[in-house]
């Protein structure tokens, strides 16, 4: 199984690399809010569903 970090850094990869790989990168000051909300919520939830294995 791998750790936490590693999934978060899969994750928040995914996240930030994804859109610019499909041509859709985020272009106003609130694409990059939702983006930063989204790796936010990543690094929340991750350790919390570690603590429930």
């Amino acid at each position: 199984m791998r750790s936490a970090g590693t999934w978060f850094l899969v994750l928040a990869g995914v996240c930030i690399v994804g859109p610019y790989i499909l041509g859709v990168r985020p272009t106003t000051r609130r694409h990059r809010v939702y983006l930063a909300l989204t790796v936010a919520f990543l690094a929340w939830i991750l350790p919390l569903i570690i603590s429930l294995r």
